[in-house]
């Protein structure tokens, strides 16, 4: 991309960014330039060895978000930076303590995985105004903030909608497993679910419950929820990791023949499942992509000298649907 001291818009900045042969669909929600003092001439870039980063995740127990916070930290190092990644444990208070830390430690970025969408908001205002960029990873915010890099989640939830739709011909009977209700992902996937829902009108939600993105709670959930309805055709987990568990309850209760189980993510485990019949189908991504690109538009950000309140934009992945049909043609990710 030329770069030169004339001011460029944000729509410019990352218009074509591709990152390993995936397209990027990028919405800016504030056309005002960068001008030539934010963004350095290209005989003046700044270095990236040595800068500092924050790495706020939403919780490390969970496995595909602990491979994203291992990556952060060797996408980092590739750049000669020093990430410090930091386990948000799913509580906004201690998520909340950990951006002032970084903030007073003067990193270079910050990187925000937030379990609230609403409730991170103050803390991101506040690393912004004191000049440093946050960069949300995978939740949104609802503060405005310089960038976003996650999966399309709307479209994981359409494409979610579609794919039961398929397998069940148009008709039955859903349970839907929210994750953490307050999150960007949980938000937008289901509401992306539920509007898709609306074009098959012989499919219909018999149960709607938070398990909070976990697999042991997806399993508990789902075991109560089987118990009072006679008769499930399929089941969204708002994650992965939720569809598994809940998969493994109906097995459990005899009840798996005729029950088809849908999650979101790409995990590894949900492949495998899917290639076991086990599960029956997933809106994925290359998971990997998610700390590359946040890394890239990172060391992007610090070699043009932009600091923060200069950017306002998100990258999302598009997602694609692997059932038993294709999945032997999907890469396994690490987690």
């Amino acid at each position: 991309m030329e770069q030169s001291s004339q001011s460029f818009g944000r729509r410019d900045l990352l218009r074509g960014l591709t990152i390993g042969g995936a397209a990027l669909a990028l919405t800016v929600r504030n056309e005002s330039p960068i001008t030539s003092a934010q963004a350095a001439p290209r005989s003046d870039f700044a270095k990236t060895q040595g800068l500092k980063v924050g790495a706020v995740l939403e919780t490390l127990s969970h496995p595909l978000i602990k491979v994203w916070g291992d990556y952060l930290a060797i996408e980092g190092k590739g750049f000669g930076m020093q990430v410090s990644v930091q386990d948000g444990e799913r509580n906004v208070q201690k998520q909340t303590s950990q951006m002032e830390a970084f903030i007073t430690q003067k990193v270079n970025f910050i990187v925000l995985q937030a379990t609230d969408a609403a409730g991170l908001s103050p803390a991101v205002r506040k690393a912004e105004e004191a000049g440093i960029p946050v960069i949300t990873l995978n939740q949104n915010v609802a503060q405005v903030h310089t960038g976003f890099v996650g999966m399309g989640h709307r479209a994981m939830g359409v494409q979610v909608a579609d794919g039961i739709a398929a397998q069940l011909g148009g008709k039955g009977n859903i349970v839907l497993l929210q994750g953490v209700e307050a999150t960007g992902a949980n938000i937008e996937r289901v509401a992306g679910f539920r509007d898709e829902l609306k074009k098959y009108p012989g499919l219909k939600i018999v149960a709607d419950q938070s398990a909070a993105f976990d697999r042991k709670k997806g399993h508990d959930v789902f075991e109560t929820i089987l118990k009072g309805q006679p008769k499930v055709d399929a089941v969204f987990g708002v994650n992965d990791e939720m569809a598994i568990g809940a998969a493994q309850a109906s097995v459990e209760a005899g009840r798996r023949a005729g029950i088809k189980f849908w999650g979101a993510d790409g995990e590894l485990d949900m492949l495998k499942g899917i290639m076991a019949g086990t599960v029956d189908g997933v809106s994925a991504i290359d998971v990997l992509l998610i700390p590359r690109t946040v890394m890239f538009l990172g060391a992007w950000l610090m070699t043009a000298r932009v600091s923060g309140n200069s950017l306002a934009g998100q990258i999302e992945i598009p997602p694609y649907a692997v059932t038993k049909a294709n999945v032997d043609k999907v890469a396994m990710p690490p987690a």
